[in-house]
């Protein structure tokens, strides 16, 4: 990985001098998002809300073309609810400092405790000249009840983040948190079968069956040149329109990365170059085994039209980075053969379309290993035909009601997708799966219904149902991305749901009060019913828990 820091450290040292501005990124599972989904598929063809798969996006791109759809609004060129109008000012309040025509309106601290709260969202800091640093609290305090678990549920999450510019062409952020939490009880057996907490890296055990650990993400952004940019950060990113990623979520812990990104025409092509955690047992303080992954994108997007293609490469190496992958032009996998390396790679599509009024169509296709002969004969189920699918559909002001918004999903995906021979090839990260939660080897369908009838109260339901082919008699059935794909009992009879057969059910329900911007109250409750074809009785679970949060998204186990 020094090569890797040694390139970020001189892009950075020779780059920052540049008279562009930089802003940081929009923080995933932000409220954010569900304004920006609306808008793109209520304009349908905006040429800006409409540019990308790869989050979090840039804060200042995004304001600039909130504040241009504002006038329109404002001028009556485009329609938009009360609702949305008022979600569009406080996200431009948000990110104030990137709002044209406006003079700094973050608060000063004495204005915290001051009526003037009540309309902005708790920011304090100070701008001079081309230098800005901006502070914000984020707590996330929650009490809940699980049936299976004895003690209370609790989610103790406080910290600070800071964001702001060194220079013109220099951004930067910072994020840390300090948690403490007692999950549901299935939540916890999740840590116990992968000894990893889900979305944390290193952690403790605090309490009763509770977990204490630390969340600390920052990085520092630059823009090169006009369509170029570049950054170098410790946090988390998520590829697809869908609520679930098959080509990389931001389910497991943050990663060191590089990503760079050029926009020229209707193109978009990002390179990420990342450290990952390889697969452990914790064991006192110890060097955690490393591995690398190497993805490239590139995107053709038009007004209402956007299909990327992929290509990514998961690797280790003694000596670290292997150099040939920087190449930001090279086929991978022709990169591999060359090399006569062992790395798995992965290729694919993420399509997406507003092809009618107030509907979105997105797809995504993965496809890890392609057996022509086998797959003239499918029905054999060859285990090396190691493919995923992911086909969705959102749409918003539901039978003409404003601010009623539904979306549906159904990922389907072969087993041994994401194993490989060894734990360096496997898609995985710090005892966590990268892109869905659950593995492979299932077949899942998703239904989540948003509303938000009147300013400050919105109300969300999911339906979450999957079923899974789990390992049976010691062997992989291909559902476990840390078991090896040689522990496969043959080479046929493969399909989606092979194995000891698993069924979940998750409904969940929250309802979610703003207080003052960015400050919520969400009440929300959870029934899940899991069932394995090998055990007589379900496992039931009905959670219910209450939460107060500042500039934070909810934190959420659906799965």
């Amino acid at each position: 990985m020094k090569c890797l820091r040694l390139v970020a450290l001189i892009v950075f040292v020779f780059i920052t001098t540049i008279g562009f501005s930089q802003a940081d990124f929009i923080g995933l599972g932000t409220r954010q998002y569900d304004l920006l989904n609306r808008l793109e598929i209520k304009l349908r063809k905006d040429s800006i809300l409409n540019f990308s798969a790869v989050k979090p996006y840039d804060r200042k791109v995004i304001t600039e073309r909130l504040q241009y759809i504002q006038q329109l609004a404002n001028e009556g060129k485009i329609q938009l609810s009360n609702v949305d109008k008022y979600n569009l000012d406080i996200v431009l309040k948000d990110n104030f400092e990137w709002r044209n025509g406006y003079a700094d309106s973050s608060l000063r601290f004495s204005s915290l405790f001051k009526k003037s709260i009540a309309t902005h969202p708790p920011f304090i800091g100070l701008k001079q000249g081309d230098f800005s640093a901006y502070v914000f609290p984020l707590i996330n305090i929650s009490l809940g009840k699980d049936n299976n678990v004895t003690h209370s549920l609790f989610n103790n999450q406080r910290g600070i983040g800071l964001r702001g510019t060194f220079t013109k062409g220099f951004g930067y952020y910072a994020y840390v948190t300090t948690h403490q939490e007692r999950d549901p009880l299935y939540v916890q057996q999740f840590e116990q079968k992968y000894n990893a907490v889900p979305g944390a890296g290193y952690y403790k055990n605090f309490s009763t069956d509770g977990f204490d650990y630390f969340d600390a993400r920052g990085g520092f952004m630059v823009k090169a040149a006009k369509g170029i940019d570049l950054q170098f950060a410790y946090d988390k990113v998520f590829i697809g329109n869908g609520y679930r990623s098959l080509i990389l979520s931001d389910f497991s812990n943050s990663m060191l990365f590089l990503k760079t990104n050029f926009r020229f025409w209707k193109l978009n092509y990002y390179n990420l170059f990342s450290e990952l955690t390889s697969t452990f047992k914790p064991a006192g303080d110890f060097l955690r085994p490393k591995k690398y992954m190497a993805l490239h994108m590139l995107e053709f997007n038009t007004k209402s039209f956007s299909i990327g293609v992929f290509e990514d490469v998961m690797f280790g190496r003694e000596g670290g980075f292997e150099l040939g992958y920087l190449n930001p032009l090279i086929f991978y996998r022709a990169m591999e053969q060359q090399e006569g390396s062992p790395d798995k790679v992965t290729l694919g599509a993420n399509i997406k379309t507003n092809a009618f009024k107030n509907t979105q169509f997105y797809t995504q296709i993965i496809i890890n290993e392609f057996v022509v002969s086998e797959v003239l004969h499918y029905n054999r189920g060859y285990y090396s035909n190691k493919q995923a699918l992911q086909l969705g559909m959102k749409e918003i002001d539901l039978f003409g009601i404003k601010n009623l918004d539904v979306q549906l999903e159904a990922n389907l995906i072969r087993p041994f997708v994401y194993e490989h021979y060894d734990t360096v090839g496997s898609f995985t990260h710090y005892n966590q799966p990268l892109a869905h939660p659950m593995g492979a080897n299932l077949r899942e369908f998703i239904a989540v219904v948003k509303y938000q009838p009147v300013n400050k109260l919105s109300f969300e339901g999911k339906i979450i149902y999957n079923e899974q082919g789990l390992d049976s008699a010691g062997a992989s059935f291909g559902a476990n991305p840390f078991r090896f794909y040689t522990d496969r009992l043959r080479d046929y009879g493969y399909k989606i749901g092979s194995g000891i057969l698993a069924k979940n059910l998750l409904l969940s329900g929250t309802i979610t009060y703003e207080v003052s911007p960015n400050i919520f109250l969400d009440v929300n409750a959870v029934i899940r019913k899991y069932k394995r074809a090998d055990v007589a009785t379900s496992f039931d679970s009905n959670i219910f828990n209450a939460s107060l949060r500042i500039n934070l998204g909810r934190r959420e186990f659906d799965f």
